[in-house]
């Protein structure tokens, strides 16, 4: 049995991930498109709750066929350049964590103490400490701005409002 799995991943190494990643978004889409009918076109005021699903699916369709069409006839790629080595993986689990701390902080940080410390543990392989420091600050005081002042989305606050 296990020679067979050693042999199929290694088989599986070998194909074209283009291919098959353009099979799985062509069938994601039209699981999307098909979800699409259950909600009305039209209303009685206007276009209705399905018009906009419906059409980026349709494109999302026309897209992964274009992809597929693609995947075909271009350069092909192989799932083994398609996945992050160990490196990328560590970035990848960063992140993640990042995203969980922040999850994990902000009802009780609010949104621009957990931002920031959620980009500056981002920021720090790439920055220097205090580039770190200060574009986490920054991007975060921004997005806040935006998101809660202009756009009036209920961000979570600490007790200084922030």
């Amino acid at each position: 049995m296990e020679k067979q799995i050693t042999r199929f991943t290694s088989w599986l190494k070998k194909q074209n991930a283009a291919f098959f990643f353009s099979i799985l978004f062509i069938l994601f889409s039209l699981y999307f498109l098909i979800t699409s009918f259950d909600y009305p076109y039209h209303t009685k005021f206007g276009i209705g709750p399905g018009f906009f699903p419906r059409w980026v699916s349709i494109l999302a369709v026309i897209t992964g066929i274009l992809y597929l069409i693609s995947s075909v006839t271009r350069e092909k790629f192989s799932f083994e350049d398609a996945f992050p080595g160990a490196k990328g993986i560590g970035n990848v689990l960063l992140v993640v964590a990042s995203i969980v701390l922040f999850i994990v902080i902000a009802p009780y940080t609010g949104f621009v103490i957990a931002g920031s410390l959620m980009l500056f543990s981002i920021f720090i392989k790439q920055y220097t400490l205090s580039k770190s420091i200060i574009y986490a600050i920054l991007i975060t005081v921004i997005c806040f701005l935006i998101f809660k002042k202009a756009f009036s989305v209920p961000l979570p606050v600490n007790a200084w409002g922030f």
